[in-house]
């Protein structure tokens, strides 16, 4: 009877060590239960064998309480996710990615461009942080394309970095001649998308 209790507790206690992996599907119901309600991406390229998932779609130029700086008529939305190789999350991502898409209502002036292509900086409380644009976000910009093109700026961010950014309460970005005092609802996209990412062990 004891060899039997021994035997079942081991099984119990290895099947519960076992990583609870991610399908697409576990994904856009873990999406769907936050709170937020944020606009969605799940895009696998069967080519490169990569997974993208993008949380967000958040209005930066619209202005509820926060300070807001050096926009015009523009519409900028942010976007923050992450990339995992193959169809199933195994393993929690060591790279985040803030991306940032110009809807522009007609032609945009020349600083608008220049606003894509700069530098992010993000203030998360007292921590300062710098990162340099990846370019354009080709899987977002084929997404979000519809009547208005949009323009994207991609950013990647250390695991270790946005875990810093994502325990905060205030959150502050300056993307080129754009200053934005993030939202609470904005700021929470952080450590939901982290949340998300986590593989329970």
């Amino acid at each position: 009877m004891k060899i039997l209790i021994a035997t079942i507790l081991l099984v119990f206690l290895g099947i519960a060590g076992v990583a609870q992996d991610k399908n697409q599907k576990t994904l856009e119901n873990e999406i769907k239960k936050i709170k937020n309600k944020p606009a969605w991406v799940i895009n696998y390229d069967k080519f490169d064998d990569i997974t993208s998932v993008y949380l967000g779609g958040y209005n930066i130029t619209k202005n509820t309480g926060g300070i807001i700086k050096g926009i015009g008529g523009r519409r900028y939305e942010m976007f923050v996710g992450f990339t995992f190789s193959g169809e199933i999350l195994k393993e929690s991502p060591k790279e985040f990615i803030v991306t940032f898409a110009l809807f522009p209502n007609q032609a945009y002036p020349n600083n608008e461009r220049e606003n894509m292509s700069s530098d992010l900086k993000v203030i998360a409380n007292t921590d300062r942080f710098t990162f340099n644009s990846s370019g354009k976000d080709s899987i977002l910009s084929k997404a979000l394309s519809g009547i208005s093109q949009p323009v994207t700026s991609k950013f990647k961010v250390t695991r270790d970095e946005y875990e810093r950014i994502s325990k905060t309460n205030s959150i502050s970005l300056k993307l080129g001649s754009i200053e934005r005092e993030l939202t609470q609802k904005q700021t929470e996209l952080f450590s939901e998308v982290l949340e998300l990412s986590n593989i329970k062990k």
